[in-house]
């Protein structure tokens, strides 16, 4: 009897909490894929390492319809930052020699994404901010040489502002928008940010 009991009420609990999941994530008609190109700046610290503007950027991202002009949603991709540093004292097995040297690191986020969304009869603008964690790839590479090279995950944050241009005769349009990426400092692998400027395609239904 007592089993039985445990039984029945772990049911109706299970299906109290699924009906208040089902009604939390009860979205409204509608969505959005995003496609853009990444214009990306490195700032603070990590310009130090590698300074140049990469347009070697892209990333995705998908997001749905919620209520009160709020869209929820996830957004990933890879932005590949390159210094060439020319010829310089590089050490080599514990010989300093004048070589060639590029820096290079590699971002990969993956990110939880809250946008609100401005009333617009023509665009759609919105305020968003992204929580998850960064995939950084670190190296220092000489003569197609690995000097050095370092794996880590961050946690990080992401604000962004964007417009949304829907085409006339297509679902389709035209995204533009600004982020910050801060990923934060984790063991021995130090911070990181730096600014997108990107400019895509999306496709709302």
């Amino acid at each position: 009897m007592k089993k039985i009991l445990i039984t029945v009420s772990f049911i109706i609990l299970t299906t109290q909490i699924f009906a208040q999941i089902g009604d939390l994530l009860r979205f409204n008609n509608g969505g959005m894929v995003n496609l853009q190109w990444n214009i990306a700046k490195p700032v603070s610290s990590m310009s130090d390492f590698v300074g140049n503007t990469s347009l070697s950027g892209f990333n995705i991202g998908y997001r749905h319809c919620y209520r009160n002009n709020f869209i929820i949603g996830g957004r990933t991709g890879l932005v590949s930052f390159y210094d060439y540093l020319g010829f310089t004292n590089v050490k080599v097995d514990n010989t300093t020699t004048y070589r060639q040297l590029e820096n290079r690191i590699h971002t990969v986020p993956i990110l939880f994404i809250v946008d609100y969304m401005f009333r617009n009869d023509k665009l759609i603008p919105y305020l968003g901010i992204g929580i998850g964690t960064y995939f950084i790839n670190k190296s220092s590479i000489s003569d197609n040489v690995t000097l050095e090279s370092n794996n880590s995950f961050h946690f990080g944050v992401s604000p962004e502002v964007g417009i949304t241009i829907p085409f006339i005769v297509s679902n389709f349009g035209l995204n533009l928008c600004s982020r910050y990426n801060y990923a934060i400092k984790t063991g021995s692998s130090p911070e990181y940010s730096w600014f997108d400027f990107t400019i895509g395609i999306s496709f709302m239904y």
